[in-house]
């Protein structure tokens, strides 16, 4: 299976293709834009995200739902507004992924005292689930970067983190 976003769906929701083979478009077939660097980022990232997402489906996971559970693991009693910030998306979106975590089970709501807002934590099936995430990306990882030194692979990942801060920067 292949996921794709589509602009009709919301953020978290990942719609699915029945294509084994859509992973990276063949090289040849794309010569004019092949040594174009953002054309791989998206093709690799996409691919990546895929993979990923057909890993976490057996945990009953998204991407986009690891994310938050990790920003509420790091950031316990956050407001549904900063995750939503943290996010980078609207609060009723966030509003709504909160109230769908909590549903799972991932998330507990606490009202805030003295504020009208509610904090979030992670329940203990949350922290859990984020455990099988992290296992799952770690593994990914690993079979997809077994030909690349240690090194080499800190270095791709710092060149990640700098794309990633000029994209957020330029988007801002």
């Amino acid at each position: 299976m292949f996921y794709i976003h589509t602009q009709a769906a919301r953020w978290w929701e990942v719609k699915s293709i029945d294509d084994s083979n859509a992973r990276i478009p063949d090289a040849e077939a794309i010569t004019l834009f092949r040594e174009r660097p953002g054309v791989w980022l998206t093709f690799a990232g996409s691919a990546f995200l895929a993979l990923y997402a057909e890993r976490l489906r057996p945990i009953g996971l998204k991407p986009n739902w690891v994310i938050a559970l990790a920003i509420i693991s790091e950031h316990p009693k956050i407001s549904q507004s900063a995750l939503a910030r943290a996010l980078r998306i609207n609060r009723a979106s966030g509003m709504a992924l909160a109230t769908i975590l909590e549903e799972r089970g991932y998330i507990l709501r606490h009202v805030q005292s003295g504020r009208n807002q509610l904090a979030l934590t992670l329940s203990g099936e949350g922290r859990r689930k984020l455990i099988d995430a992290c296992t799952c990306e770690e593994e990914l990882v690993a079979e997809t970067m077994r030909d690349v030194d240690p090194e080499a692979l800190a270095g791709f990942v710092a060149m990640l983190k700098a794309v990633a801060s000029e994209v957020n920067r330029a988007g801002a």
